[in-house]
This record gives C-alpha cells, structure tokens and sequence, in this order.
C-alpha cells in the first residue's frame, strides 16, 4: 500500500511539472498566434495586390448620438488624388497624369500620344468623374506646361493667403488652352454609348 502510495504520488509530480513546462515552453507560441490573429482580423488598411481595399466601412448611431452635430463628411485628398491619377491612367491614350484636389475643385493634366483631344478629353473627364464626389468641379488640361502650375499648389492649403484667386487663374489656362471632355449623365452611361466613343477614339 505504501509503494502505490509513493508510486501516485510521484507519478502525479511528475505530470505538474511536464504541464508546468508545456505552459511556460507554449506561452511564447500561443502569444504570438494571438498577435497574428490580432494583426489579421483588425488591419488599420489591408490593401491587395492589385490596390484594392479589402475592408468594407461601415458605422452605425442613433438619433440621440447625432442630433445638433454638424458634420462635414472629410477624407485624404492626397489618397483621392492618387487614385484619380491612377484611374485616369487606366486610359491607354494616356501616357502621364497628375491630380490636384482642393477643399472643392479636381485639376487633372496628362499627356496624350493622340491627335483626337476631343475624344480623350471625354475618356479622362468620365475617369475623374467615376472616383470623385460629385460636388466637385472637375478641369483638365493636356498642356504639359500645367503640370508645373498644379504642382505648386500642393503643400498649399484654403487657408493660405490668395490661393482660391490663384487656383481660379491656373483653371481658366487650363480651359483656355485645353477640351474639358464631355459627360452626360443621363447618356453616358448607356453602355452602348460608351462602346460607339470608345470605337471612334480608335479610329482617330
């Protein structure tokens, strides 16, 4: 009896500390597959390979939790600015772009091999349009010179002193020398439309 008892109770020793070992060895991987999964489930912004945001937004309030605010809907204009450039770039007519935004205008100029502004006029304002709010007032230029005007704007901000009479002056060259590209609503987004421009831009 004795010899079971001294049997048990080393047998039982011996279990505390192999657990004992597995706790304090297992810590450290149990720890960091948390921090994967943390890292995993709540990314500040995954982005996939091809650009595209993987994370729908969504919030939810009550009456009570917004009655008497007044709020302005605000986002990064430098992240819409790139992907207006992006977009615009998506036009094989298009060999270089840049976008400026402001608190209420979208300079865009870019560079074309082709000899029909018109037409990829047309194709660049339906690009800017299709990524930008639509209280925005969209120019565009195709005179390379207007690259250098819009790019000095962009450390600036609507505070800075006579930047809207500036920003006014750089969009009234801009649609004297270039075609701002036309857009229906209520047409252009008839995919047979579409497909009859695209066809004419190529045969140009």
């Amino acid at each position: 009896m004795i010899k079971k008892s001294i049997l048990m109770t080393g047998l039982c020793t011996m279990l505390l500390l192999t657990g004992c070992q597995m706790t304090d060895e297992g810590q450290p991987e149990i720890q960091s597959l948390a921090n994967s999964h943390s890292t995993k489930l709540h990314p500040m912004t995954q982005m996939n390979q091809d650009g595209s945001v993987s994370n729908y937004g969504y919030n939810r309030y009550q009456r009570e939790q917004v009655e008497n605010q007044h709020f302005t809907p605000t986002f990064d204009r430098n992240q819409l600015a790139d992907g207006v450039t992006r977009m615009v770039l998506n036009n094989k007519t298009v060999d270089e772009a840049a976008t400026l935004v402001t608190d209420k205008y979208v300079l865009v100029a870019y560079d074309t091999p082709s000899d029909s502004r018109e037409y990829v006029a047309d194709q660049v304002k339906r690009s800017v349009l299709s990524i930008v709010p639509r209280y925005y007032h969209v120019y565009l230029t195709d005179n390379h010179a207007h690259f250098q005007d819009i790019e000095r704007f962009q450390n600036l901000s609507p505070a800075a002193p006579h930047v809207d009479e500036t920003i006014e002056q750089t969009i009234q060259e801009m649609q004297k020398d270039s075609p701002q590209g036309e857009y229906n609503e209520r047409t252009d987004d008839h995919l047979k439309i579409m497909q009859q421009k695209q066809k004419q831009l190529k045969k140009k």
